[in-house]
């Protein structure tokens, strides 16, 4: 496992509503310059509308949820301004949030998360604590402060609540809440596990994106292996195998098989995994 460790990056600022928008349309309007451009340059906070700080979250967040990457706008990006830009579908934020929770390296706290972190209920501080032991263990060094702020930050994008530190537009404006991954009452978050109202061709994409090469991947693969698929959406094993029984009824080049109690999925053919979401945006 990668020792590379993101943390505190955002500036305290968790994604919102119109960031994701704005870095596109920024980026697009300076077709021809190079993306630091649209965050460095004097005009930079004029063009985005928010604050010098925000800029640099905005930034952070484009990078993080895989819109860009290198300098340029990517796949995912460009697919997203053709298809959804305002994120009006939530096929969109689940698409932002498995790029975020499948990113260790530049997500590393909602990685954690969804990934490495077992309490279904837990405080804050809990939570914190927790992230400390798992950073520590792999040799991270730097603040615990920036590293439980960051986490703080995180269940806030997740499950925002009112709190005597809480800025209103966190409440307002946390697109990603709308998952209902978390939710935060009595005092704790809690993790809500269960199916999920995710279209299929979402599932469909994102499990070709990760094993593109691959005929067969297991469902143990898939809901216990290095960043699954499974935990990122708090589903059981049954809720699981069931999603991808759709996916075989849906699509006749998969096949669900069981041998010896193990279940596989298989795929007969390599498709482009965004056709699948181009048939998803098209109805």
């Amino acid at each position: 496992m990668s020792n590379t460790f993101t943390i505190g990056r955002h500036g305290s600022f968790q994604l919102r509503y119109g960031w994701i928008t704005k870095g596109i349309q920024a980026i697009q309007a300076k077709k021809a310059h190079k993306i630091s451009d649209v965050f460095t340059s004097d005009d930079a906070t004029v063009n985005l509308g928010v604050g010098k700080n925000m800029v640099a979250a905005i930034r952070y967040w484009l990078t993080a949820t895989k819109v860009i990457d290198n300098g340029s706008i990517t796949e995912f990006g460009e697919f997203l301004n053709q298809k959804d830009i305002y994120l009006e579908d939530d096929a969109s934020l689940w698409l932002l949030h498995l790029a975020l929770v499948q990113n260790k390296e530049l997500a590393t706290s909602v990685y954690w998360l969804f990934n490495h972190f077992h309490q279904n209920e837990f405080s804050a501080e809990e939570a914190g604590n927790a992230f400390l032991s798992y950073a520590s263990e792999n040799n991270w060094k730097g603040s615990e402060k920036t590293l439980k702020m960051d986490i703080q930050v995180i269940l806030r994008m997740y499950a925002p609540h009112k709190s005597k530190k809480t800025q209103i537009e966190d409440m307002l404006e946390s697109p990603l809440s709308l998952l209902g991954l978390i939710q935060y009452f009595d005092g704790k978050y809690h993790f809500s596990f269960g199916s999920k109202n995710i279209p299929i061709e979402v599932v469909t994409h994102n499990i070709n994106e990760r094993f593109r090469n691959d005929k067969t991947v297991s469902v143990q693969n898939l809901m216990y292996g290095d960043n699954a698929f499974a935990p990122a959406l708090k589903i059981r094993e049954d809720e699981l195998i069931a999603i991808l029984e759709k996916i075989t009824q849906k699509y006749n080049d998969y096949h669900l098989r069981e041998d010896a109690g193990v279940f596989q999925l298989h795929k007969s053919i390599t498709t482009d995994t965004y056709e699948y979401l181009k048939k998803y945006y098209a109805t």
